[in-house]
């Protein structure tokens, strides 16, 4: 809403103001599955990568003429302008025409938690924008495009209350941004008034159409706090807020009990049994869903769902290179999809996890990288 995009504005999350000159690919993000470190990555090391910095609050769907304003509480007011489709098409274009992505033979676009949720919308989009760019070198040999989001699978769940207080903020999100999605067979499922719901995965997930490989944690960090232990804001969205800052959270992880337990730094050590009860049983919600639809199954797709307690463990070196479903890491579970035939089986790049946490929580290492795991039976 108005107050959380405002304090966005003003942080890395809303303005490019925050990025430095002369900065190495690893101090503006570029580790795990964009490291340029062949030791860490040696897939992918070597291509030509490009970091699309999030701004729009929206994942780059916003698309609106006039400008939303945000009063604050000493009476400024401050006009937000929500265009992030064209900073997409204008990034699209610029790579395009000026820095040879035309001449590419093969091209992965992955996107990182909001950006990962931008990937499942407006994948056919930009499969076609850049497939059929008339400014292609070669139009007869367009780049083949692949996807590989990365926690950006955000559930359709309702809170441990059983609140849908995530889909609240993303409807209003939907109207505000005026959230544009082209090329989405999703969009055909539902009457006006709910294609919002095309926002969530699930939802659009199935009308992806190039292969997609999707990353996730089965109990993601941020969903946590942000979806289970979530609380409606008071008054939202006509509400107030004096913080700015792009970690504030507002209504995340305020259900009672959970502060300690989600967001942030939380370890799961500091969780109660009914609340490990409760992630137990969105990691069964989360890969029921996933494993139930139809792009799961599909030839050319495949997917990682890792159990760890994290969020965008995919874009640091320690996760990509040690998470392990299936007895194959992360790393070599990706690289194994992209060497394969574009309309390969699925079923032989599916890694998703069997196992649940236990309570009281059982440390066997504190330098292991998932030190809460347990596998249990396979369901």
């Amino acid at each position: 809403d108005e107050p959380t995009c405002y304090n966005r504005t003003v942080t890395f999350g809303g303005t490019s103001a925050w990025l430095k000159d002369n900065q190495t690919a690893e101090q503006i993000g570029f580790k795990g599955l964009t490291s340029d470190n062949c030791t860490e990555n040696p897939t992918f090391c070597d291509f030509t990568s490009v970091l699309v910095v999030y701004c729009d609050g929206a994942s780059f769907s916003s698309n609106r003429e006039d400008q939303v304003y945000y009063t604050d509480p000493s009476g400024k007011r401050t006009g937000m302008y929500f265009r992030g489709r064209r900073i997409l098409d204008a990034v699209l274009d610029t790579l395009v025409e000026e820095h040879g992505l035309g001449d590419a033979r093969d091209v992965l676009i992955g996107g990182d938690s909001a950006g990962g949720l931008a990937v499942f919308g407006q994948a056919n989009y930009v499969q076609r924008r850049i497939q059929r760019h008339p400014k292609l070198p070669c139009p007869d040999r367009p780049p083949a495009v692949r996807f590989a989001p990365n926690s950006g699978f955000f559930l359709f769940h309702d809170n441990v209350q059983g609140k849908l207080v995530w889909q609240a903020q993303m409807q209003y999100l939907y109207t505000m941004s005026n959230w544009t999605m082209e090329d989405n067979g999703c969009l055909a499922q539902f009457v006006p008034q709910m294609q919002w719901l095309c926002l969530f995965p699930q939802n659009a997930y199935p009308f992806v159409e190039a292969p997609i490989f999707v990353l996730n944690s089965a109990l993601d960090l941020y969903q946590t706090a942000n979806f289970l232990a979530a609380e409606p804001i008071t008054g939202f969205p006509n509400w107030e807020s004096s913080e700015v800052s792009f970690f504030s959270g507002y209504n995340s992880s305020a259900a009672p009990g959970w502060a300690n337990c989600s967001g942030g730094d939380a370890l799961l050590k500091d969780c109660g049994a009914s609340q490990v009860a409760s992630m137990n049983s969105y990691m069964d919600s989360f890969e029921a869903t996933i494993r139930s639809a139809s792009a799961f199954n599909k030839a050319g797709n495949g997917a990682f769902i890792y159990g760890c307690y994290n969020h965008n463990a995919e874009m640091g070196n320690l996760g990509y290179r040690t998470y392990v479903v299936d007895n194959v890491t992360m790393r070599d579970a990706l690289a194994a999809w992209w060497r394969s035939d574009g309309n390969a089986p699925a079923a032989g790049h599916q890694h998703v996890t069997r196992g649940r946490y236990a309570f009281p929580a059982n440390v066997t290492d504190p330098s292991d990288t998932c030190v809460y795991w347990l596998i249990a039976t396979p369901f």
